[in-house]
């Protein structure tokens, strides 16, 4: 069961700070952005923004939180439109490819990357996307279920899976968008059927990755 949505208890003001900060973080970076920009951005005082957040960090941990739960949220109404698990899972390729435009997918790696990040920030945020990592296994355990894969562990499958999607978006520069979204799809195809034409190869790689 994949998390649901949580209120953070939202006001008007909140929000509006939220918004404004989103804005910026994806215009100028993480690092490009000052708490005195997000102040003249929305209108608030320095005590009305740290009364909602503690600080910059925690600003964008709220705003990468909130990505994720609408991100897993948007996933539940396109789950439920397909059929089988090959649909979700060609469906999972294009929603992951659509995140990719997401205008605070640079500033977050930008911030993960800085060395003043705060390691515990940076942790939290690694947990929040941990629960998209949870899509994953929901999906590959009903394919095990289902007797649509076998003879792999679903941890493993899931975490190659995400490798293959996370690979695909730190090269997204060098790929329009509908290229990206066609090679998330094969990506798939390939996950699915593999490449090899010597069938013989296979339960080798299965028993390889038992042992370890």
């Amino acid at each position: 069961m994949i998390s649901k949505k949580v209120s953070r208890g939202n006001t008007e003001t909140k929000k509006r700070i939220a918004l404004v900060s989103k804005d910026l973080f994806s215009q100028k970076g993480y690092l490009g952005t000052s708490i005195e920009d997000i102040i003249v951005a929305s209108g608030s005082s320095k005590g009305n923004l740290y009364h909602h957040f503690k600080s910059k960090e925690g600003l964008f941990l709220y705003l990468i939180e909130e990505q994720v739960d609408e991100w897993i949220e948007q996933w539940s109404s396109t789950e439920k439109q397909c059929q089988t698990v090959s649909e979700k899972l060609y469906g999972l390729a294009d929603h992951v490819a659509d995140e990719l435009k997401n205008p605070l997918t640079k500033a977050a790696e930008e911030f993960r990357g800085s060395e003043t990040a705060n390691p515990e920030v940076v942790k939290q945020i690694m947990l929040a996307v941990q629960k998209q990592r949870e899509v994953f296994h929901s999906v590959l355990q009903e394919a095990i279920d289902k007797g649509e894969i076998g003879g792999y562990d679903k941890n493993q499958l899931a975490f190659i899976l995400y490798a293959l999607f996370a690979g695909l978006g730190a090269a997204r520069h060098e790929r329009k968008m509908e290229e990206q979204i066609e090679l998330h799809r094969m990506a798939i195809s390939i996950f699915l059927h593999g490449t090899t034409n010597q069938p013989d190869c296979l339960p080798k790689v299965a028993v390889s990755l038992k042992e370890n």
